[in-house]
């Protein structure tokens, strides 16, 4: 139990890293020479001139022994970006879309160039030109309504409730984290974040079911996400010993959860990371379940820490959800700090300290076992 709790607390670390850099194609052998590397060496030691009519002549010729990708290079203009080199960003940016004309992010990001370089003419010119290539972009969509003091249309209700029901579950996730575990105060807490998680993501995995252009991940992340409270909540009001039907049911909304996430990871590039770790996160889970009901149940710290891991898994969904996967809604300046990160960092860290807290020290030893010995199928109370 010990060991899987604190897999499951690396996963999401891992989780946190696949969702802010995404992860690279393996190769085999030695890694081929990325024109990305190239061009910042020439950067270096000749300057971004010299630097542009390299990556012109190459490609002229085909990129020859050199890997050019997109990626790489829009990850080269960020770089300057982040070094306050603004004109040699937007140098790059542009020499990827001259490249990829059809892609609607290279577009996006030299519209950021643009507005950190203070030209908001050319920023909203590219920010439309990534919108006519991808509408949904919601980075650009945001700048470009906030560039030209444009309303949006109005949010549904069930929006509305969605976020608000996000916001109050994060919140209080955050304050239920920071007090002592079985306190009074935290089980009030902890409540009003059951609840409002238990919304947000049954609202949410609704929204994106019966939509149209729905995304099948914020299906499966919300289904995920509800489980997770559930059995953790579960966990928690059960002070007995024996499982039951619910028992049954929630291993098969995990399993269910984990081939949906990992077909997803197989079928569409997009998501391939986020879907393969969450993927490997809701199969450990189901793990747990499947030991949970061939033992009759789980006890003492081990009960504590099924019950913290499963809870702290779902804020961290919904923390970056929010800060990472809604980065739009903050402004320029705060995305390019890297600040958005920090949340998910701090929920992995805080349930690594608790989770060495209960199961590796004195602190909830105490913690009562079974009361009775009841069979394996029959409900507890």
């Amino acid at each position: 139990m010990a060991g899987g709790a604190l897999v499951l607390a690396a996963a999401m670390g891992i989780g946190l890293l696949a969702t802010t850099l995404g992860f690279r194609s393996p190769v085999r052998g030695q890694q081929p020479n990325r024109l990305s590397d190239l061009l910042s060496r020439t950067i270096k030691s000749s300057g971004i001139d010299a630097a542009v009519g390299q990556y012109r002549t190459l490609r002229d010729q085909g990129f020859p022994g050199v890997r050019e990708s997109e990626s790489d290079t829009n990850r080269l203009g960020y770089e300057l970006l982040g070094r306050d080199e603004k004109e040699g960003a937007i140098q790059v940016l542009q020499l990827n879309g001259e490249t990829h004309r059809t892609s609607a992010n290279v577009y996006d990001s030299l519209g950021e160039a643009y507005l950190a370089a203070g030209n908001k003419a050319l920023a909203v010119e590219n920010y439309r030109r990534a919108l006519a290539i991808d509408p949904k972009m919601k980075t650009a969509v945001a700048e470009l309504r906030r560039l030209t003091d444009s309303k949006g249309m109005p949010y549904r209700p069930i929006v509305l409730f969605h976020i608000g029901a996000g916001v109050l579950g994060i919140l209080s996730g955050a304050v239920a984290l920071s007090l002592r575990k079985g306190s009074r105060r935290h089980g009030v807490v902890g409540s009003v974040f059951v609840v409002s998680m238990l919304a947000m993501s049954a609202s949410g995995a609704y929204r994106a079911f019966v939509d149209p252009d729905g995304e099948p991940i914020n299906v499966l992340m919300g289904l995920l996400t509800f489980y997770l409270v559930a059995t953790a909540w579960l966990t928690a009001r059960r002070r007995t010993a024996g499982t039951g039907p619910l028992d049954w049911g929630a291993l098969l909304v995990a399993m269910a959860a984990a081939t949906g996430l990992v077909r997803l990871g197989m079928t569409d590039g997009r998501f391939a990371a986020v879907a393969f770790v969450f993927g490997g996160v809701a199969l450990l889970a189901a793990v747990g379940d499947l030991r949970r009901i061939t033992r009759g149940g789980v006890f003492g710290a081990g009960r504590i820490a099924r019950h913290l891991w499963r809870m702290c898994a779902a804020l961290y969904i919904a923390v970056t959800s929010f800060f990472l996967g809604q980065s739009q809604v903050f402004p320029y300046e705060v995305r390019r700090t890297g600040l958005l990160v920090v949340p998910g960092v701090l929920v992995v860290l805080t349930l690594i300290f608790w989770l060495v807290r209960v199961l590796f020290t004195q602190a909830y030893k105490r913690a009562a076992a079974p009361k009775t010995n009841l069979a394996v199928g029959q409900v507890s109370t």
